[in-house]
């Protein structure tokens, strides 16, 4: 790989009304990239529902805290990497779904397939932990 591009820091409240400026920052990061919106969306919506996530359930009673969004390009593809010093992710929902299953309304219904949709939007994710708190990368690779 080659050696990251531009990347970009944001810090936003953990707070729903966070999606939009998180949104907002993710098209104007892409502009100069010159892609177009059906290519954005996926990774916009991967990134709105892993932020949500950390909202309600890393942050659940920590209205006041505050997460990093960190935008970078490294070659042919675009990374977004969410820092939050929220509840981690529990260990047995990191490994993606079984892609190929289809789902049921009731599976669907009884919520956590947020991260099936995280993993079904984008190329690539990627989680850790460290002494700063846990990374959920999110990476898409440019179209051509």
């Amino acid at each position: 790989m080659t050696q990251t591009e531009h990347a970009r820091r944001i810090t936003l409240p953990s707070g729903l009304n966070s999606l939009t400026t998180l949104g907002v920052a993710l098209r104007e990061y892409l502009a100069p990239l010159g892609v177009g919106e059906s290519w954005i969306y996926p990774l916009d919506l991967a990134l709105c529902e892993a932020a949500t996530n950390i909202i309600l359930h890393g942050y659940a009673d920590r209205p006041e805290a505050s997460f990093e969004a960190v935008f970078s390009r490294d070659g042919d593809a675009v990374s977004v990497t969410l820092v939050d010093s929220g509840i981690p992710i529990p260990g047995d929902k990191i490994p993606p779904p079984d892609l190929d299953d289809a789902l049921t309304l009731d599976q669907v219904m009884t919520g956590g397939r947020g991260l099936y949709l995280i993993y079904r939007c984008v190329d690539e994710v990627r989680y850790w932990q460290s002494d700063q708190g846990n990374h959920l990368m999110l990476t898409r690779r440019l179209p051509g």
